[in-house]
């Protein structure tokens, strides 16, 4: 039985949940999402062998993030995600930069980005408005274990610094100067456990953030999320948030989809997101990914009429997966049954 989330449309979680459904009506009943960020800038010429990964090329090469922004929405994206995932003022900090100067290099992802959409823009009049053609920006934030750059955003096994209070005060001023750039909406990435989520959530409320957001966690097993809490649970707590709008699964085998969206589904009317990664395993200690399950793009996006189908609404790509995937997705969404 599905817990409604609320919200009649004059609430907070209406308004979240609203906004998210007027895009979604302007582009037909479903919106398409961007795909890998790190592996169209290395295909590129960008060097990421670095703890600030795809973060690196906001100091060093701008120019390279937007072109891949522009390139997936060429490519049919509906909505572009910042290169801010690995990007924290903590981590600038490390590199020798002062505070002030992290929190402009975080303004500056999102700027990058509606930079982007602004050239697609001005090239194509007749999609000059958002509600013609949604074409929207959202602000990435990536758990902690992305800061720690060392696989434990794939774990969920913070240490010490798995309290409540400790993971508030390490996102508090990044998601502010996020939300203060200006983006459509602000994307929770990769949630590897429901400490994080609910981390989350009561900093949405208290930093008074009227974005809309959503949550998307990460699952190894299709049952639970990658630290085994249940990701009945970690849904259940993003449903119960006012400001989130969306709800769903990234950087996951396409293989565990299916399962997980029925489970989000259990718990949630919010709409569903997913977009997973190309099917191979992150290997932490090697940093690269191994192991490929023969998945490429073609089969990727033989699933994605069935996610459809199972109630997904936002769908794209992540790690390993290119423009090409996102503009067969667009193609496969083409004959995908009307959206409920």
């Amino acid at each position: 039985m599905v817990v409604k989330s609320g919200g009649g449309g004059v609430g907070e979680e209406g308004a979240a949940c609203a906004a998210v459904r007027r895009w979604l009506e302007a582009g037909g009943g479903r919106l398409v999402l961007d795909g890998g960020l790190a592996t169209e800038l290395e295909a590129h010429g960008a060097d990421l062998n670095d703890p600030l990964w795809s973060a690196k090329c906001i100091l060093a090469s701008p120019h390279l993030i937007r072109k891949v922004h522009l390139d997936y929405i060429e490519a049919g994206a509906n909505i572009i995600i910042t290169a801010s995932y690995q990007a924290t003022i903590q981590g600038f900090e490390s590199k020798g930069f002062s505070k002030q100067q992290g929190e402009d290099l975080l303004t500056k992802s999102v700027k990058v980005a509606q930079e982007a959409r602004e050239m697609f823009l001005k090239e194509h009049p007749d999609q000059s408005t958002p509600m013609q053609h949604p074409i929207l920006v959202a602000a990435s934030i990536g758990s902690y274990g992305a800061y720690l750059a060392d696989g434990s955003e794939y774990s969920g096994d913070y240490g010490e610094a798995g309290t409540l209070e400790f993971l508030k005060d390490f996102h508090r001023r990044r998601l502010q100067v996020l939300a203060e750039a200006g983006p459509d909406l602000i994307a929770f990435e990769t949630i590897p456990n429901k400490l994080e989520a609910q981390a989350y959530v009561e900093l949405l409320d208290e930093c008074n953030i009227s974005i809309p957001s959503w949550f998307s966690f990460n699952s190894k097993d299709g049952v639970n999320v990658v630290s085994g809490d249940s990701l009945i649970e970690c849904a259940t707590i993003a449903n119960a948030c006012a400001k989130v709008g969306a709800v769903g699964i990234n950087c996951t085998p396409p293989r565990f989809i299916h399962g997980l969206i029925l489970s989000i589904r259990k718990v949630t009317d919010k709409p569903i997101l997913i977009y997973p990664n190309s099917g191979e395993r992150y290997d932490a200690e090697k940093k690269e990914w191994v192991e490929s399950t023969g998945v490429c793009d073609g089969d990727f996006v033989s699933y994605v009429s069935e996610w459809c189908k199972d109630g997904a609404a936002l769908i794209g790509g992540c790690c390993r997966t290119t423009p090409n995937t996102i503009r067969a997705i667009n193609r496969s969404l083409n004959q995908c049954l009307p959206a409920p």
